[in-house]
């Protein structure tokens, strides 16, 4: 999905539904499975929660780069968590990625030498 403004991931991130831990489940499993869409499902169902670190951070890096800096890392948790254990939430892993996205994008792009 492409955003043309961060207001714009905003409102398009809280139009989307959330889901169930049952219906992540099952999505896992069709992911699993080879489904691109159900991964894309998965994917959207957490906009939100980007939404949510973006918005609480500082103004200077409300960019469209933090954002599709953070949906990366969304991409990348729901590529390496296990959604059919009974352990740790995906929202829980997702929220202590964003907080290392958002840190690296206060701290900017390393030095080019």
């Amino acid at each position: 999905m492409l955003f043309i403004s961060v207001e714009d991931f905003f409102s398009k991130a809280g139009s989307i539904k959330r889901l169930d831990r049952e219906t992540e489940k099952a999505l896992a499993k069709q992911m699993l499975a080879g489904d691109t869409a159900a991964r894309e499902t998965l994917i959207q169902s957490y906009y939100f929660l980007a939404s949510a670190f973006i918005h609480r951070a500082p103004r200077s890096i409300q960019t469209l780069n933090t954002v599709y800096t953070c949906l990366s890392e969304l991409e990348k948790g729901v590529g390496s968590f296990n959604f059919l254990q009974d352990g740790e939430t995906f929202s829980h892993h997702l929220s202590w990625r964003f907080r290392q996205c958002i840190t690296r994008c206060l701290v900017g792009p390393p030095d080019q030498k």
